[in-house]
């Protein structure tokens, strides 16, 4: 379904807003995009524009997120926030860091949601 529709590889700054209508994405792919050096602030942003443009039933697939082991459990939480459903949910430490940060991918479902 995704490659009947095409797929549109989109390079912006994390600051503003996707160029899409509200549930009209099939999938976001990540790819170190969001890293630990991310604002709280921003990252809310982020989620909630991702959450905007991914249609239900979507799938938002981040890969290789990373971010201080002091910051983890905060960041994880904006991800949960979403309620969406987990395919894969991974948490490891990055070795290369004197294990003071870690690593994060999921696959995550947008669950079917009334209109308001």
């Amino acid at each position: 379904m995704i490659a009947l529709r095409g797929l549109v590889p989109l390079y912006l700054t994390i600051n503003q807003r996707l160029p899409f209508f509200d549930n009209t994405l099939d999938l976001i792919h990540t790819t170190r995009f969001l890293d630990g050096w991310i604002d709280f602030w921003l990252l809310d942003f982020i989620l909630y524009d991702w959450d905007r443009v991914l249609r239900p039933g979507g799938l938002l697939w981040i890969d290789s997120f990373f971010c201080l082991k002091e910051d983890c459990m905060i960041t994880l939480q904006a991800f949960k926030m979403l309620r969406y459903k987990q395919h894969k949910w991974v948490v490891v430490p990055k070795l290369d860091k004197d294990d003071q940060e870690m690593f994060f991918s999921a696959g995550l479902e947008k669950p079917p949601r009334p209109f308001r």
